[in-house]
């Protein structure tokens, strides 16, 4: 059971670099005065929607 959440866990944190290096490509590096590495998958994944938007 361990090994399963750790699993999760690490998915959820690779999905996560994932678009903070999406975003950093783009060339944000901050959102709403706040790195953009202090923030939560969710978060992140609106920020690059918005992102996408706009481009």
């Amino acid at each position: 059971m361990l090994i399963l959440y750790n699993s999760v866990k690490m998915m959820q944190e690779l999905k996560r670099q994932h678009v903070i290096r999406q975003l950093i490509e783009m060339g944000i590096h901050e959102y709403e005065g706040r790195e953009i590495g202090e923030l939560d998958y969710d978060r992140l994944k609106y920020i690059l929607a918005l992102a996408r938007l706009k481009n």
